[in-house]
């Protein structure tokens, strides 16, 4: 038997016939960049089913032949699975993100938005990216990590609260969606008021899994044959994250650019909205079959309990400043209040904005000047570790 040649994007002097060479590698560098897929000079080649191979070529002639069928398979055996597992430094990466996500959400205070949950099905995204075996995975570039774009998440929110409102739920009216979302009409495009972040799931167990689909009638939709029950479907393999992983998802609110009525009313939207995404759409692809399903209950459960909570229910943790010192950052915009030596995190963008329009046109002009305004009293709140700045106390 001829010796196989590399058909996938691995350079020659790469070693991509030995396991050991890319155990640390993240699974997108192993899925993308450094695929084990080969092809025989002599017509052999790899089709990957549940990860395991699957040899198409001559038929087995004599006990040498099944021999090299027999090579051939434990060559291409398992090239999905070994990409599937995520290594130590793969693993710290996702908790990093993670980890970073949660502590900047905090720093939004009442402007932050964060809800988690666990996956009750697979989930897989950028099938529809070009790879070897047909159907690719979105990775993170250049981590190589699962991730899934927050433009995909606004998206499937909003179509979450599209359908609440066909269904003629309270609050979720087509003025409050293009509020929230911006409107899709180009004639008067203008930005919304929320901005999801990224999400990066923590695959139960350490590794992605391989899943299949067996399309059925490939020659009556490829061909234009007649269909029938006697055709025989192909398995189809593709990546996922299994059942069970951890999501959070993460959602900044301008609420400058809402109406007086939504001030307060956005985050319980919300709620809502991603309950019904949770259990009634999903999220990423193959949502029409299942895929990307999560569990609603936990996770509007644990939202109610913690971040997505209003300042305003937790009364006994704020507290009055009398006679604060406003800082202003001229390059960010960023305002933050110091008193007794104590400062708070800073207010960044509409939030910003909104606490500037509530001074009056002397301080307003002052803070710009100056960039400092002093004895301003304001209302404060502790979270956690930080103190988070509400905005200026009611006389």
């Amino acid at each position: 038997m001829s010796v196989p040649r590399r058909i996938a994007a691995v350079p020659a002097y790469i070693a991509s016939h030995a396991k050991s060479h890319f155990q640390e590698a993240a699974p997108g560098h192993k899925f993308l960049g450094y695929f084990r897929n080969w092809q025989g000079s002599d017509g052999e080649f790899f089709a990957p089913y549940k990860g395991k191979a699957r040899i198409i070529g001559q038929p087995a002639a004599g006990q040498a032949r099944r021999d090299a069928n027999a090579q051939l398979k434990a060559e291409f055996d398992a090239v999905l699975n070994e990409a599937c597992e995520l290594p130590a430094t793969s693993k710290a990466q996702i908790a990093a993100l993670r980890a970073r996500q949660q502590a900047l959400i905090a720093h939004y205070g009442p402007s932050g938005y964060r809800i988690s949950t666990t996956s009750t099905s697979p989930f897989a995204t950028g099938l529809g990216n070009e790879h070897p075996i047909e159907n690719g995975f979105a990775f993170l570039t250049p981590y190589g990590l699962p991730y899934l774009a927050g433009s995909g998440v606004k998206g499937i929110v909003r179509r979450a609260m599209q359908e609440l409102h066909s269904e003629g739920e309270d609050g979720f009216s087509r003025e409050t969606i293009d509020a929230l979302f911006g409107p899709e009409n180009t004639e008067d495009a203008r930005r919304g008021a929320l901005d999801f972040w990224d999400v990066f799931p923590s695959p139960a167990g350490g590794k992605m899994v391989v899943e299949i689909m067996t399309p059925h009638h490939g020659g009556y939709y490829q061909d234009g044959d007649t269909p029938h029950d006697s055709g025989a479907p192909v398995p189809v393999s593709f990546l996922a994250v299994p059942a069970k992983s951890a999501f959070d998802f993460h959602v900044i609110c301008h609420t400058s650019r809402l109406p007086s009525a939504l001030q307060d009313a956005w985050s319980a939207l919300l709620d809502r909205a991603f309950r019904h995404a949770f259990e009634w759409v999903g999220f990423g692809a193959k949502t029409s079959v299942g895929y990307g399903a999560m569990n609603p209950v936990q996770a509007v459960a644990q939202t109610s309990a913690t971040a997505v909570s209003s300042h305003a229910d937790r009364p006994d943790s704020r507290q009055a400043w009398p006679a604060a010192k406003l800082t202003l950052n001229p390059s960010t915009g960023e305002i933050k209040a110091s008193f007794e030596g104590k400062t708070t995190a800073g207010l960044k963008g509409g939030d910003a904005e909104k606490l500037r329009s509530s001074l009056n046109e002397e301080q307003a002009a002052k803070l710009k000047k100056n960039k400092e305004l002093k004895n301003i009293a304001v209302m404060v709140q502790a979270q956690d570790n930080h103190l988070l700045l509400l905005g200026l106390a009611k006389s």
